[in-house]
């Protein structure tokens, strides 16, 4: 086998767990904090960049430079609003929640395991509430409409650039998981910030145009492939794979889905940015979303 073709085979086999491994020891290696994620998540763009130019999973979606210019405002807008939920959050939900954190932490949480445990425990369970909300999104019109989620969902040819593109209206949902966990247990800022590290490395290479594919992996974590579909254009295709990271929750509850997708989007045609951040007001004619189906049945 030539050594470009075993290259290419080992990185679409092994890539997937070992850009997540190289992201988590950039961001050990910086300090572990607020300002090292913000720096791995941009090192972790750039190189999507180029892998996304060498091995597409989808060669027909590539994005011009100009083209990128919209998503990248709308992730770094994406990242502004995160951070100041966050914040709210982590100052708000401790003292709310004071009275249950201490049986709650001590029944439910495994404060004797080591700290890389409690934070792999985090990242699954943060991605299985996340995954009730996610479904219900998409099971119910009023709150597909209230989340603004058609904004994530709205862009054709999906690139890790897409995993900040969400409305602000739904990032009150997205900050919440972790931070409620965090408030509930009592668990270290470091182990939440080390699954909020491994959150957002998975997600960024589950919206990326990348041919990965790591079978164990897979079972567990989700990739590229699952997302997808998650995003087709095709109404019913879309109603899967509601795990953002955490793939195997939707093998758990009957939600996995499989097989090839042509496009992404809620419709024929990619809303204008400011058409899509009126979404959770009015969709087009022609989107095909449960708030849509919803309106048509009425």
């Amino acid at each position: 086998m030539p050594r470009s073709s075993l290259l290419v085979r080992l990185f679409e086999r092994c890539g997937h767990p070992l850009l997540i491994a190289a992201g988590l020891a950039l961001w050990w290696a910086l300090g572990g904090g607020e300002g090292a994620m913000l720096a791995t998540a941009a090192a972790l763009l750039l190189a999507m960049e180029g892998l996304e130019r060498w091995r597409p999973a989808m060669p027909q979606w590539r994005l011009s430079g100009v083209a990128k210019l919209k998503p990248v405002g709308v992730y770094l807008f994406g990242v502004v609003v995160a951070a100041l939920l966050v914040g709210l959050y982590e100052a708000w939900l401790p003292r709310l929640l004071a009275g249950a954190r201490g049986p709650v932490g001590a029944a439910l949480w495994p404060h004797h395991w080591p700290w890389p445990l409690q934070a792999l425990l985090l990242f699954f369970v943060g991605d299985l509430i996340y995954y009730w909300v996610h479904r219900a999104i998409h099971r119910w019109a009023w709150l597909w409409r209230l989340t603004g989620h058609g904004f994530h969902h709205g862009f054709h040819n999906l690139h890790a650039l897409n995993v900040g593109s969400n409305h602000p209206f739904e990032a009150v949902f997205l900050a919440l998981p972790l931070t409620l966990v965090a408030a509930l247990t009592g668990i270290s800022a470091q182990i939440v910030a080390a699954a909020a590290m491994l959150s957002l490395l998975n997600t960024t290479l589950a919206h990326a145009n990348l041919r990965l594919h790591t079978p164990l992996w897979n079972l567990f974590f989700t990739a590229g492939h699952h997302h997808r579909r998650h995003h087709s254009q095709v109404f019913e295709h879309s109603n899967s794979n509601y795990a953002c990271n955490a793939i195997v929750w939707d093998r758990v509850f009957g939600t996995f889905g499989r097989g090839a997708v042509e496009q992404t989007g809620i419709g024929p045609e990619q809303p204008s940015i400011w058409r899509m951040y009126l979404l959770p007001f009015r969709e087009p004619a022609s989107a095909d979303t449960v708030a849509t189906r919803a309106k048509a049945r009425h």
